[in-house]
């Protein structure tokens, strides 16, 4: 056990309130692919075409089977993960008793699937369709992203691409009753999801120690909870292969370490 390591442990058994902050890297040892890696998405599907709004309209007219390969791409991963050791860990120092709240920028519903009962999701939810001004138009189940995406794959082989897209995103896309609905989820120029992320930061201004794991701090607004959280006093704790800007720094990733961790300062 290194000097880092014990710190981090000293800080979390001191802590009154704990804040964890999960990025992409958390999800990845589920098997979800990240964005921003060097073999991540937005390498294969150029943000300009499906980072937007905007360019996800323009990508199904001009190629929709591109479009169906890409909206399968994210669907599958999700739709196939299990929480992993990380997820388990963190949803089981909630249930011990420790003040805890997850701030998570993954769509993937991994923590509250593993229990954890405090998340905000800054950046929405696969698995919620919103109305105009983001009003809820109800959820939807695992199978049917299952069947969504053995729709997809036909949509990408097949003739009229656009229309079996089309089709086969009708649980998470369409026109119903109430009007538009789409996935609650939050694209390039959209606003941080609300009440999230008013949540979040004032999670973040009140904790004692932030444990930042498996995000890389780059991208704002969410980059701004760290910085919220050390202005207010807390410990900052990051978890990540790669040196991030924090406090403390434990090398590794999220399973190697989150177990660890909360078995020596919580169990």
């Amino acid at each position: 056990m290194n000097e880092e390591f014990e710190r981090a442990i000293e800080a979390l058994r001191r802590a009154e309130h704990v804040v964890v902050f999960t990025g992409a890297g958390v999800s990845a040892e589920s098997g979800i692919p990240t964005f921003r890696d060097d073999e991540g998405f937005w390498r294969r599907f150029p943000m300009d075409q499906f980072g937007t709004w905007r360019g996800l309209v323009r990508t199904a007219r001009e190629e929709p089977k591109r479009l169906a390969e890409f909206v399968r791409c994210v669907i599958e991963p999700i739709a196939e993960a299990q929480p992993n050791a990380a997820h388990l860990a963190i949803a089981a120092a909630e249930a011990s008793g420790v003040r805890l709240t997850v701030v998570t920028q993954n769509i993937d519903r991994l923590h509250q699937r593993a229990g954890s009962s405090t998340v905000f999701e800054l950046h929405g939810s696969l698995y919620e369709r919103c109305g105009g001004k983001r009003q809820p138009r109800g959820v939807v189940t695992t199978p049917q992203l299952q069947r969504i995406c053995a729709r997809l794959r036909k949509a990408e082989r097949g003739w009229l691409p656009l229309l079996r897209t089309v089709l086969a995103l009708r649980p998470i896309l369409g026109i119903g009753l109430r009007g538009v609905y789409k996935p609650a989820l939050v694209l390039f120029g959209d606003a941080m999801a609300q009440p999230a992320w008013s949540l979040s930061r004032r999670a973040a201004e009140g904790c004692d120690c932030l444990l930042q794991i498996g995000t890389s701090g780059v991208v704002y607004p969410a980059a701004m909870l760290p910085e919220d959280a050390s202005l207010a006093g807390a410990k900052i704790i990051s978890i990540d292969p790669e040196q991030q800007l924090a406090d403390i720094w434990l090398k590794g990733t999220a399973c190697e370490v989150v177990p660890r961790l909360f078995e020596a300062a919580f169990g």
